[in-house]
């Protein structure tokens, strides 16, 4: 069912000596371990909903362990681009619809959520190193189920919504990747005065984005920055377009 989901094409043994996109992946023996995940010299970790010892392990080398509740169960994927997937499956319409997640990041790192729903993480320099994708759920028909996640410290909960028509079991999935994360980049009142008072400071934010989103950050930060001096000006926020890094003023949310 999970494989039937994610497809297997992108999947890599995370027994594998080899780095894939640079990162090595390591997934845990036991539920309550968590996924790993290191490029360089950052360090990400995961902790799945789950308890127990594996349960099984495909020849893909998806591993599924035992959920905190007997209608869930959770699995974890290393993917070919250095990330990693940590799944949960929801057995029937009684399951919990949340399921929550722990996220250990280096010290002083930030999360921001992006307007379709992923999360993208910065480092204390500013600089994105990553999140998780935009969340997606399948039911057993295949047929997208509405999905969301929610932050509160370094705790991720994903929320899943099926209704009268969802065909159980349904399948969801945070996913890891490293750099940049598509979507919209939000930033508070006191980032926005920091990115209109430093075009310097918007250039290193991006300069370890990969190419070629590199180079589209540093050309774009002068932009970046007077936006942010207008929505500094208005009392308003900016927010950031990623991959075309085309800034914008918008107001509420994250913006306080």
């Amino acid at each position: 069912m999970i494989e039937n989901a994610t497809g297997t094409d992108n999947l890599r043994s995370a027994a594998a000596s080899t780095t894939a996109n640079g990162a090595e992946v390591t997934l845990p023996v036991r539920g309550d371990e968590p996924i790993k995940a290191t490029k360089g010299d950052t360090t990400v970790a995961l902790t799945l909903p789950a308890t127990g010892a594996k349960r099984q392990s495909s020849t893909a080398d998806t591993s599924v362990f035992a959920g905190n509740d007997v209608s869930v169960t959770a699995a974890a994927q290393a993917t070919t681009d250095g990330g990693f997937r940590a799944l949960f499956t929801l057995g029937n319409a009684d399951a919990p619809r949340q399921q929550s997640f722990t996220l250990s990041l280096l010290d002083g790192a930030t999360i921001r959520q992006t307007a379709e729903g992923g999360l993208a993480v910065f480092n204390a320099s500013g600089t994105v190193i990553g999140g998780l994708e935009t969340p997606w759920a399948k039911d057993a028909d295949g047929k997208a189920v509405p999905t969301s996640y929610t932050v509160d410290g370094n705790t991720v909960t994903q929320t899943v919504a099926p209704n009268a028509d969802t065909a159980f079991p349904v399948v969801a999935d945070p996913k890891w990747t490293w750099g940049i994360i598509s979507g919209t980049v939000y930033f508070n009142k006191k980032e926005t005065s920091h990115l209109a008072a430093n075009a310097g400071f918007v250039a290193v934010l991006f300069a370890a984005a990969p190419p070629p989103f590199d180079a589209y950050g540093v050309l774009n930060a002068a932009n970046i920055s007077r936006v942010a001096w207008n929505a500094d000006s208005d009392n308003k926020c900016v927010e950031v377009k990623v991959p075309t890094f085309l800034p914008h003023e918008y107001s509420g949310g994250y913006c306080k």
